[in-house]
């Protein structure tokens, strides 16, 4: 991302927060006013999240675990256990979304997929990552590949995990 589309990208969102307080504040009735503090919150909770996964995204789950372990810790002594049942199961589903996406990508053979791997793991992260993810792997295998080839009728790559395993285990040698 270019320096010029980071800075668009911020003023839009301050924008919209300015533009969000100024309906709260020139609103004529309190219920009005309450609707665009509730736009508010919702606005920034939907930044928050969203910019949770462009860090897991970008940094890796190995580094994210030190950011997981505070938020998990927040979660649990602001709303309690179910709160944090809900922190680890939504952890699972992004970071089990990004792996999967770049299994496939991999499998696919996208050169970006490969760095990404090797710029992120060993083989011994990889294969524990790979255990924990499996089904998700599985999952959007189907959802990515066997849907749209029911669907279009167009070719499909046979889908070994074992095979992409081993591939894994070759491109992350030291």
């Amino acid at each position: 991302m270019k320096k010029k589309d980071q800075l668009y990208f911020i003023l839009a969102v301050v924008g919209a927060f300015f533009l969000l307080l100024a309906g709260a504040w020139t609103s004529p009735t309190f219920a009005e006013e309450q609707s665009y503090i509730e736009a508010i919150v919702m606005f920034g909770a939907l930044l928050f999240v969203f910019s949770v996964v462009v860090i897991v995204a970008a940094l890796g789950f190995h580094s994210f675990a030190l950011f997981m372990a505070l938020f998990l810790a927040m979660a649990v002594s602001l709303y309690g256990v179910e709160a944090g049942v809900m922190v680890i199961g939504m952890t699972y589903v992004v970071w089990g979304l990004v792996f999967a996406i770049e299994m496939l990508l991999y499998h696919n053979g996208v050169e970006s997929a490969v760095r990404w791997f090797r710029e992120r793991y060993t083989f011994r992260t990889f294969s524990r990552e790979y255990k924990a993810f499996y089904p998700m792997i599985w999952i959007f295998y189907f959802l990515f590949e066997y849907l749209p080839h029911r669907f279009t009728g167009e070719s499909i790559a046979s889908f070994n995990p074992q095979k992409l395993y081993e591939q894994m285990r070759e491109d992350l040698r030291p």
